[in-house]
């Protein structure tokens, strides 16, 4: 990472960071919005929900295997000229698939700026943090991290009632033209200088043993878990409201909104949870999420009370974000953090496209449309049976350890014999 050798003003600093989080904004919209648009794209393309549905998994997969590789082959690049790039080729996603005649070619444009979308975070992460003083950039990098869930409160239902107003294929649109519109004012932000060095390349490789640790291999296990439950269901959201709680397509808009709100909630208080006890926090919302998936499947046919639980679900799902990224963090050595978020990630986006895969084929196994939070609780159930378990066994080994230090620490009986003599 490269600090910028002429730092901006702290009226500057705030615009930067105001126009990060739009960045992140642009490209988190651009990932969730499709779960608004489902039935609309499956009846133009004349294709099943569950066949629409691998539009998420193709995208979630795509993050998973691009994200990695283009670290690999891009870590060189100068910042300014791969940033611009990026963009560009997301703009050019999108607008593949807005004109994509089928759904094939929609697909495509959908891979295309999965590509892109899965380089571009970091390079936003590594922006923020170059811009602020080394002490404020834990903020720097939540302001990132916020446009994700202005994407789930406002993106998300704005992009399904332009698509519901007009057609599909506008909001695809207005995505494109919003991020073509940022790409000039944040390349200016970005450093005109190379990536890592051929010494940093090595360092980075060695970095690779964090892989081998096993609590960072349950942690982002969890979060792969924790996604394929909430997405099981989420990627079905709009039918899942319209056919089987019986709202109007109208509705939608503000449910998915409610949604949002109860995400932000959650995330706000799965902080404080973490703050307290981290493994405690890591248990609680998994097994909040559980609950919440369970009780929706089953009050599907009782409008108002679904809503509740529907809150409950944002509310829930977004609380295991803080705890599990915590947790990582603290078990990654401080040299491998940034491989070991990358796999966090990578952990997520799969958990995505086995959940959209999973509710498809729950779906066309012929299940109705209610089972499917039900086979996501399920899911999180195995999750939790995980947290529970690496909770347990945190306990032992800090009781193991604070059995060992304490004879260590206390005085040998003749040294206390001696030592009052003297």
């Amino acid at each position: 990472m490269t600090t910028s050798p002429n730092p901006p003003t702290e009226r500057g600093t705030t615009w930067a960071l105001t126009l990060l989080t739009l960045c992140s904004f642009t490209l988190g919209t651009g990932e969730i919005m499709i779960a608004g648009l489902l039935p609309d794209i499956a009846a133009d393309a004349g294709v099943s929900l569950s066949t629409a549905g691998l539009l998420v998994s193709s995208f979630a997969l795509t993050v998973v295997i691009g994200g990695p590789v283009l670290a690999l082959t891009t870590g060189r690049a100068r910042r300014r000229r791969l940033l611009v790039g990026l963009m560009i080729v997301y703009v050019l996603g999108n607008v593949v698939s807005a004109v994509a005649p089928s759904f094939w070619p929609l697909a495509g444009g959908r891979i295309i700026a999965a590509l892109a979308h899965s380089a571009l975070m970091p390079l936003f992460f590594g922006i923020a943090a170059d811009i602020v003083p080394p002490h404020k950039r834990g903020m720097a990098v939540a302001r990132v991290s916020l446009g994700f869930s202005l994407a789930m409160i406002a993106g998300l239902p704005i992009g399904t009632a332009l698509g519901q107003w007009l057609d599909w294929r506008a909001t695809f649109w207005a995505v494109a033209v919003l991020t073509l519109a940022i790409t000039v004012p944040v390349a200016a932000l970005a450093p005109d200088t190379a990536g890592i060095s051929a010494d940093e390349d090595q360092g980075r490789l060695k970095e690779l043993k964090v892989l081998g640790d096993r609590r960072v291999q349950l942690v982002t296990g969890i979060t792969a878990l924790c996604a394929a439950a909430s997405f099981t269901a989420y990627t079905y959201v709009t039918p899942l409201l319209t056919d089987a709680v019986g709202f109007g397509e109208s509705a939608v808009t503000v449910l998915l909104l409610l949604f949002g709100i109860g995400g932000t909630v959650g995330n706000l208080i799965g902080g404080r949870l973490t703050d307290r006890s981290v493994l405690g926090a890591v248990s609680a919302s998994v097994a909040a999420l559980m609950v919440s998936l369970l009780l929706l499947g089953a009050t599907t046919g009782l409008k108002y009370v679904a809503v509740g639980f529907l809150f409950l679900f944002g509310a829930a799902y977004y609380a295991v974000m803080p705890a599990v990224n915590t947790r990582l963090l603290n078990v990654a050595s401080q040299q491998a953090r940034t491989l070991a978020l990358t796999v966090q990630s990578s952990a997520f986006n799969l958990g995505t496209a086995l959940g959209g895969w999973l509710g498809g084929r729950v779906i066309a196994g012929g299940a109705g449309l209610r089972w499917l939070p039900v086979v996501g609780g399920a899911v999180a159930l195995v999750a939790l049976v995980f947290a529970l378990g690496e909770a347990a066994g945190e306990r032992r080994r800090t009781a193991a350890a604070e059995a060992v230090e304490e004879p260590a620490a206390r005085p040998a009986p003749a040294q206390q014999v001696s030592e009052g003599a003297v």
